[in-house]
């Protein structure tokens, strides 16, 4: 990056010349003024300089005026008083004018003036960094070409989380997501935040599985220069970027042990310390945590603390994964289609039977996010040709035939229903019985090749294996049957 501009005004020849090599043998780039009014027609015409250190006492224009000048054309400049003596009045006026802060004159005699004009120059170019920050993630927000908010579905299960939303916004509780990876985890993390009282303030997202243990409490609180090998310059963190907003921890579950316990004194102490540096930072945020792994047997296994979860579950929403949601499909499908045909300048697709027929019957393992990535390929290509062979091909589609119907209703503590006949088809069945012979033994053979790969992966455990793929343990067994897999010698005792 380049170096930090620093605006140096100031009236005192040889004050300037000590000033200047200060500031360069520090690494910033300082721009001279000789009066407070050279520097308010420089700001009217030209780049700005990231803060201002300002004399207090020039002729002419005074530092005060020239203080009130500068706010006016950029209200957010930093701006640090300089004055060879400290007369509480000035420091009052100052302060109540917008100084972020006053400082005495150095001299080359003193050390200790020179490192508290430092410090305020770090603080200045902190605030700087920050304000830069929240610039950037509130710049990095998904707008909707038409303005409208994100369509998060309608059906019946999202209904009762967005009662949970509406419930929970006003608050300032923390919040835990559950829920598969790509159901939307996100998108419910933003509309909390956009019906708080936070909403004005910004929302931040951390991966928590996205950055090594080392460098994710950096990321999290920051640190000082030299705080570790390549820290060359100072970093506010993501807790102080959040300040007065929300915070989003997604993969919670990949967090490390260590900083789960500084992340627990965080939320029970609103405050932290930076690493590298003694003095605590105190914040207001609001967390949101959101994981698509089961954090409790994490918690039996020693993974995952067991206070910090009960910190981050005081309100916990669990959302359901695409394929329990399948009445919002289509609806979902048509939202995407829209939003990418008016940032692409394409023509909205209307999807055929056999394609909205293929998304009703497809399983959806990325949930939304692949279904929205889908649709974005459809725009882009005009041509739902491409989609259909995976649809109908490369995953375990949705069986809707009585046998089906049967294991899930045992499942649910009704009687077991024998499975029909070989000739016997349900809707699904219908809709394979119309494509072509080629088309159906490849979707068999993908069908087996998906269950085959999951009970090798849980060591034939037909239960797991099931609940893997996204269907009832008697589906899969039918399924089996269907597809000719027999099971080694496993007993079904290893299963319950």
């Amino acid at each position: 990056m380049p170096p930090a501009r620093v605006a140096l005004v100031d009236d005192d020849a040889l004050f300037v010349d000590y000033m200047a090599a200060f500031l360069r043998s520090r690494g910033y780039e300082p721009v001279i003024y000789r009066s407070g009014a050279a520097l308010l027609d420089d700001l009217r015409a030209t780049h700005p300089p990231d803060i201002v250190l300002l004399d207090v006492l020039m002729p002419g224009m005074t530092g005060l005026e020239a203080l009130k000048g500068i706010h006016v054309i950029l209200p957010d400049l930093p701006v640090v008083m300089v004055s060879g003596q400290q007369v509480p009045a000035t420091i009052i006026e100052a302060v109540r004018l917008g100084a972020l802060d006053y400082v005495l004159k150095p001299s080359d005699a003193d050390g200790i003036e020179e490192a508290a004009l430092e410090a305020a120059i770090h603080r200045a170019l902190e605030r700087v960094t920050l304000r830069n920050e929240v610039a950037r993630l509130s710049a990095a927000q998904p707008e909707e070409p038409d303005g409208a908010q994100p369509f998060w579905g309608s059906g019946p299960a999202m209904r009762q989380v967005m009662k949970m939303v509406e419930r929970v916004a006003d608050s300032e509780v923390s919040v835990l997501l559950a829920g598969e990876s790509g159901v939307g985890k996100e998108v419910i993390a933003r509309e909390i935040h956009r019906r708080s009282p936070r909403q004005a303030q910004p929302f931040v997202k951390v991966n928590c599985a996205a950055l090594p243990a080392e460098l994710l409490e950096s990321e999290l609180f920051g640190h000082e220069r030299g705080a570790f090998t390549g820290a060359q310059v100072a970093r506010v963190g993501k807790f102080a970027y959040a300040n007065e907003g929300t915070l989003m921890l997604d993969e919670i579950a990949e967090m490390p042990p260590a900083l789960q316990a500084k992340l627990l004194h965080v939320l029970q102490d609103s405050a932290f310390t930076r690493l590298g540096s003694n003095q605590t930072v105190e914040v207001d945020v609001r967390v949101i945590a959101a994981s698509n792994r089961e954090l409790a047997p994490m918690i039996q296994a020693g993974q995952f603390r067991e206070d910090l979860y009960y910190r981050l579950q005081v309100i916990e929403i669990r959302v359901p994964p695409l394929r329990q949601r399948r009445d919002e499909i289509l609806a979902l499908a048509e939202f995407f289609l829209r939003r990418y045909a008016a940032r692409y300048g394409r023509q909205v697709m209307t999807p055929s039977a056999d394609l909205r027929e293929a998304l009703l019957s497809y399983q959806w393992p990325g949930n939304v996010r692949e279904l929205e990535n889908m649709m974005k390929r459809y725009v882009i290509l005009q041509d739902e040709a491409l989609l259909l062979p995976r649809l109908r091909s490369e995953a375990l589609r949705r069986t809707d035939s009585p046998d089906a119907a049967g294991a899930e209703a045992a499942e649910d503590g009704a009687p077991d229903v024998e499975p029909p006949p070989t000739g016997t088809r349900g809707r699904a069945g219908s809709m394979v019985g119309r494509l072509p012979d080629l088309a159906r033994t490849a979707a068999l053979a993908a069908e087996r090749e998906a269950i085959e790969r999951a009970l090798v992966r849980f060591h034939w455990n037909r239960r797991q294996a099931a609940q893997r793929l996204g269907v009832s343990y008697k589906t899969l067994l039918n399924k089996m049957k269907q597809c000719g897999i027999t099971a080694p010698s496993v007993s079904d005792s290893a299963e319950s």
